[in-house]
């Protein structure tokens, strides 16, 4: 019983000690971050970025648009085709019809 209270013991030290390192190695990185993302270079890259994103955004919406408003087209012009196909086909099979 000794020996799991010692051990349990030691476990425990060693996590809290594990963490709070941990967490004074997170803190400073954090730290270093935030003063890399304030340099006028980076802050110029990011800004920069922003700006080819929104452009390659409003370019792919339009293409996506044309894409969509094109097939959907197709997709009117095909139906409307088909309908007249059945309509055609009806009129055969029916009795008395162009075929009867």
């Amino acid at each position: 019983m000794k020996r799991a209270l010692t051990f349990a013991a030691g476990l425990t030290v060693g996590y809290v000690a594990g963490t709070r390192a941990g967490r004074e190695k997170y803190e400073q990185m954090k730290h270093k971050m935030h003063e890399v993302s304030q340099q006028p270079a980076v802050t110029e890259m990011r800004e920069n970025l922003q700006e080819q994103v929104g452009t390659a955004t409003k370019a792919v919406a339009g293409k996506v648009t044309d894409v969509a408003s094109e097939f959907s087209k197709k997709l009117h012009i095909t139906s409307d085709h088909g309908a007249a196909s059945n309509d055609q086909n009806a009129a055969k099979s029916a009795p008395g019809g162009a075929m009867g």
